[in-house]
């Protein structure tokens, strides 16, 4: 596809390495407090800090979308609020059943199969393909129409950087591997005529540099790990 021009922005590549670092923080903090919340003992801290996730990355993904400031016909919004309801109800099932899921985990039976069902299989899927079907409309439209360019040149490649370690981290232990390698794998193959435009376009470079940097951590992953990939929790990395 023929490169189109675009206006100046400073604001465009901070945006993208603004997302990408909330993406991080967000998705990744959880697994790390799980200690009780004092005024409600049955939860914890990590389900707390969870309610702030959508909040935060749902008005984040719609910047992106809208940074070209072109107008939005009804299918790009409609497209765009149905993915994101989509993001936001596998991320609400996931933690709802999670947080249950922690009192029933030393207490085997129908409740704790269903619990992880809703959890760790149809909430994660939900979730993570919603997390792939957004960046793929922003990318989508980010090559179809004219994109705000500035910033240093770093910004986009360090959003990339960031986005791809998060997303490989999520998919390794939310056991989603198989819906992000091979999305990854499409992006890598089908973007490969937009490697000029990448330094120049921040959220190009956010989420096409993004999968090619994802695919290639799985594949060491897996190579390290002798043709497995075994979640983080499994070797005892994280509870």
């Amino acid at each position: 596809m023929a490169a189109v021009s675009a206006s100046r922005s400073p604001r465009s590549g901070f945006l993208a390495l603004g997302f990408a670092v909330a993406f991080l923080v967000l998705f990744l903090a959880p697994p790390f407090l799980p200690y009780r919340f004092a005024p409600y003992p049955l939860i914890n801290w990590a389900d707390i800090v969870d309610l702030a996730t959508p909040l935060i990355l749902i008005p984040l993904y719609w910047l992106l979308f809208t940074e070209s400031q072109q107008p939005l016909n009804t299918a790009w919004v409609v497209a765009f609020l149905v993915l994101a309801a989509a993001w936001v109800d596998g991320h609400g099932i996931h933690l709802a059943a999670n947080a249950i899921g922690h009192l029933l985990k030393n207490q085997a039976g129908p409740a704790l199969d269903l619990t992880e069902f809703w959890d760790e299989r149809f909430g994660h899927y939900l979730w993570h393909g919603a997390v792939l079907g957004l960046s793929a409309l922003i990318l989508f439209r980010a090559v179809r129409v004219p994109q705000l360019q500035g910033g240093p040149t770093w910004t986009g490649p360090a959003a990339a950087a960031i986005y791809a370690f998060s997303l490989f981290l999520i998919g390794d232990e939310g056991g989603t591997a198989v819906l992000i390698v091979p999305f990854a794998l499409v992006i890598a193959v089908a973007s490969w005529p937009l490697r000029k435009r990448l330094l120049g376009s921040p959220v190009l470079a956010l989420f096409v540099l993004g999968y090619v940097l994802t695919l290639a951590l799985f594949a060491i992953w897996f190579v390290y790990w002798g043709g497995r990939l075994p979640q983080f929790s499994d070797l005892g990395w994280i509870k």
